[in-house]
């Protein structure tokens, strides 16, 4: 554990003298992760990927750390940037069957077939949650 708080306070000095640099900040938030200090992963993340809002990394860490409503904002707001972007849309239909809330998976089946009506993925999705 010494060596991961180490490695982040050299991160953290390379980064004052290069701030421009997203690798850094990736490795520093990985290590921040390793310590379970989640929020100070989630800060570095943001500041890497500002625009890429489903980053596998940012929704993990937020889940990860109960920040549930916080993912589903990053979710709604990737489908937002990107409304017919049928795997943003899966991956939040997954996200609330993780959470329990099947009422809101089935309502992204239903929208996503309004707009892929024969969409496999999430007809099955639908015939799972729907169990019809």
């Amino acid at each position: 554990m010494n060596n991961i708080k180490e490695r982040i306070k050299e991160l953290s000095e390379i980064i004052k003298r290069h701030p421009c640099v997203d690798d850094l900040y990736i490795e520093r938030a990985k290590l921040y992760e390793k310590l379970k200090l989640y929020k100070q992963a989630l800060d570095d993340y943001k500041k890497t990927f500002p625009d890429y809002y489903i980053c596998k990394n940012i929704v993990t860490v937020c889940e990860d750390n109960g920040l549930i409503k916080e993912a589903e904002r990053l979710y709604t707001k990737a489908i937002n940037a990107d409304i017919n972007n049928i795997e943003v849309y899966i991956k939040r239909i997954c996200f609330y069957m993780r959470t329990g809330e099947i009422e809101k998976a089935i309502t992204d089946c239903k929208t996503v077939l309004k707009l892929f009506p024969k969409d496999e993925n999430i007809l099955t999705l639908k015939k799972i949650l729907t169990k019809k």
